[in-house]
């Protein structure tokens, strides 16, 4: 975003002469990326961007309105109640290379973030970064003509700037915060940039950039996260909600007029209806389990045992998960002494057979036993 004239002079050209080396550098790049590659939202807001710089709407007898008819300053948007100026001032750029770097930027935040937000909500970050930076810009501008002096109200600017910035915040939000960029985490680093940039490219509108930077804190950290999240925002509900931080798996309770009154309803709620139906769940589950098991049991290819025409697998039994298995052999029966079993329930001391006392009378009786 850069700054066109001050005062509210409103006439004159902004960006001198209009070349078009930014514009085939660009034309260059995307062909390079791949159209093919580009999602929808991000291609149609390059295709607006490059064709409103090129003036394309006036081959169709379309009419385009200046530059300085539309920047956005605080002058234009409350003084003229010009609200046009609100969207109209970032798809306007000043010079083919403040396209460039504008573009070749967004060709880079709108492959990323896309994607993961889906085009739907994409498309909806974007025209509220749009919208809510340029309002913040004027808001900012009366807060810096209250404290340095009323020149800031007619400050004008123009670019796609304060919505990159806003991308650039909502990007790196989700950064881990172990490295570090000029001094400042990787998350943060939008602060570094700002500051930069400023120093590099003293034409630069910082408070355009601020606000860009302002938007995407409100969209990441504030009240406007449901913009990300999709959440259903909590002043809508009027009551206590969880709301989960755009790149952070944390929710954060919010909680508005009545919120004790709420909490017990929901906790009334919770006790009614989530502990009471827990025996009915365990019975359902348990239920679900014994079909299941009984399905997968008659599809066993292994016959049945017992009745042919029965469908239960071999070994079953309703009600068991696994089968009955077959009995183990026993044990060989104990040694007989003299013509009569010998058992220890019916054992006569007296009545014992008496052992030989000759060792070789046993190994023959050993020897004989195994014959």
């Amino acid at each position: 975003m850069f700054r066109g004239f001050t005062r509210g002079r409103r006439g004159g050209r902004i960006g001198g002469n209009r070349q078009n080396l930014g514009v085939l550098l660009l034309a260059l790049q995307i062909f390079q990326f791949g159209i093919d590659r580009i999602p929808i939202v991000t291609l149609v807001t390059l295709l607006t961007n490059i064709g409103v710089y090129l003036h394309v709407p006036e081959l169709f007898d379309v009419s385009l309105p200046k530059v300085q008819d539309i920047c956005i300053s605080y002058q234009g948007v409350v003084a003229y109640r010009e609200y046009n100026r609100l969207i109209l001032s970032g798809f306007y750029h000043l010079s083919d290379m403040h396209l460039y770097y504008n573009m070749a930027s967004f060709l880079y935040k709108g492959t990323k973030l896309e994607p993961r937000l889906g085009t739907a909500r994409f498309a909806t970050v974007i025209g509220s970064l749009v919208v809510g930076s340029s309002a913040v810009y004027c808001a900012l501008q009366y807060v810096a003509a209250q404290l340095l002096g009323p020149s800031h109200l007619y400050t004008c600017a123009a670019g796609f700037s304060c919505v990159l910035f806003g991308l650039k915040v909502i990007m790196q939000s989700t950064s881990p915060p172990s490295h570090s960029l000029f001094g400042f985490p990787i998350h943060m680093a939008y602060w570094s940039e700002l500051i930069w940039i400023s120093i590099i490219s003293p034409n630069s509108s910082f408070v355009g950039h601020l606000a860009g930077i302002v938007m995407g804190l409100l969209m990441t950290k504030g009240p406007l996260n449901f913009l990300l999240t999709g959440e259903t925002p909590a002043f809508f509900e009027g009551g206590v909600r969880n709301q989960r931080t755009w790149g952070s798996g944390v929710a954060s309770g919010g909680s508005s007029g009545g919120s004790n009154a709420n909490r017990a309803g929901r906790t009334n709620y919770q006790n009614t209806h989530v502990n009471g139906n827990t025996e009915q769940e365990d019975a359902e589950l348990q239920e679900a389990i014994r079909r299941s098991l009984e399905e997968e049991n008659s599809r066993r290819p292994y016959p049945p045992r017992g009745n042919p025409g029965s469908t239960e697998p071999r070994g079953y039994t309703p009600g068991r998960l696994y089968p009955d298995l077959p009995p183990q052999p026993s044990a060989p029966p104990a040694p007989e002494y003299g013509g009569g079993g010998y058992h220890d329930n019916q054992h006569d001391p007296s009545q014992a057979p008496s052992l030989p006392a000759d060792l070789d009378e046993i190994r023959r009786r050993r020897v004989h036993r195994f014959e």
